[in-house]
């Protein structure tokens, strides 16, 4: 017998009650739409092997990084511009992840001020979020690194006893990244909440969710999980964008590569490894968002 729709009437995940008789507050509510049946598995299936998974530009990526990985451990040139690049992973992971967060929390700010009733905290955000998605980003990076960081040292109490040198590059390509990259996160926020369903605001009103609740248990989940895909793309950018941190003498990897070339003046292997290292980085980093997007993809999971 086929298995049929069955229609959600009333699709509130409603909490428990607890003591005093009052209820929990829902963390999300379910969408009010008919319910697609489950599929049983067919058992006759082929099953499909990891390698029968793997796609024809994985297996060329494969290809040419085990390619770069014999001529780093053969050619003497390419393992030193290999060995000095090393030391400015670090550097370049640290201002990813710093920018990432910080750049997360100002974004979800900005998110939240572009939808705002209020019509100064939506006009601020609005022309922050304008004005910086119009500047190009090595333009950003100068005015923030040169100009911005030390008039705000400048503004600093004496007591405090801060100066200009102890802001070192790291500091203010950290900070221009964040600032930056906090429009866009605030894009991606504000298309995230207009994506939830009008119908999972007016549920969790009607439940007795105060306007602070419904954003914070209702439509931030929902809105993350619609998003996150652009989220994702927009680490990968903030990512590859570090190397223009470069031009204030931040010692991540291209600047120590840009430093490499111009004493040994081999450009084939600098920038070829330089490269590679980006394509491996960026495809590591591919990879565990798709892992996570898959794993949000059902609430609960994560």
């Amino acid at each position: 017998m086929a298995s049929e729709r069955v229609p959600l009437q009333s699709a509130l995940l409603v909490a428990p009650e607890i003591e005093g008789g009052k209820r929990a507050a829902p963390y999300f509510l379910l969408l009010l739409h008919p319910m697609e049946p489950v599929s049983e598995p067919n058992p006759h299936a082929k099953r499909v092997t990891v390698l029968g998974k793997v796609a024809d530009w994985q297996w060329l990526m494969g290809l040419t990084v085990a390619i770069m990985g014999i001529l780093i451990a053969i050619r003497p040139g390419f393992n030193e511009a290999f060995l000095a690049m090393v030391p400015g992973l670090g550097i370049t992971m640290k201002a990813t992840a710093a920018a990432f967060i910080i750049s997360s929390v100002l974004g979800l700010a900005f998110g939240l001020g572009r939808v705002s009733k209020v019509r100064p905290i939506k006009a601020l955000a609005s022309y922050y979020i304008e004005f910086v998605r119009g500047v190009p980003f090595i333009v950003w990076i100068f005015f923030i690194a040169l100009f911005i960081v030390p008039r705000g040292v400048n503004l600093l109490p004496e007591s405090w006893d801060i100066g200009i040198r102890d802001f070192k590059p790291w500091w203010r390509g950290t900070a221009a990244l964040s600032l930056f990259y906090a429009a866009f996160i605030a894009e991606v926020v504000r298309a995230g909440i207009q994506s939830v369903d009008p119908g999972q605001v007016e549920a969790g009103r009607s439940v007795g969710l105060s306007e602070r609740q419904v954003t914070r248990r209702v439509v931030l989940p929902q809105a993350i999980r619609n998003v996150f895909p652009a989220f994702a793309n927009d680490l990968i950018a903030l990512f590859k964008d570090t190397a223009l941190l470069s031009v204030i003498a931040v010692s991540e990897i291209t600047q120590l590569a840009r430093l490499y070339q111009g004493v040994s003046f081999k450009i084939l292997e600098t920038f070829l490894i330089l490269m590679v290292i980006y394509v491996v980085l960026t495809f590591i980093l591919s990879s565990i968002l798709n892992y996570i997007e898959k794993r949000i993809a059902i609430p609960g999971r994560l």
